[in-house]
């Protein structure tokens, strides 16, 4: 079974690719991603709050700016 950053994970890259229309990996951020502009990452946030039952605080939504930074704050956020 796969552990909480591996599912984790692969939930943020699929919720994440849907969102922007365009495969990403683990290594995509919005400097690395084209489409990844500040709109599309209103719709990124939303899709993640959708798909994983969590609401962002602000600051938390300055963060979530790669698949590795969303995938730490996501788990922090179960921890809690």
């Amino acid at each position: 079974m796969a552990n909480l950053r591996e599912t984790t994970e692969a939930r943020v890259i699929h919720t994440v690719s849907r969102a922007l229309k365009s495969q990403v990996n683990a290594d995509s951020t919005r400097d690395n991603t084209p489409n990844w502009d500040s709109l599309r990452h209103i719709e990124v946030v939303f899709s993640l709050e959708d798909e994983l039952g969590l609401e962002f605080s602000e600051s938390e939504q300055v963060q979530l700016l790669s698949i590795k930074q969303i995938v730490e704050v996501v788990i922090k956020r179960h921890a809690a």
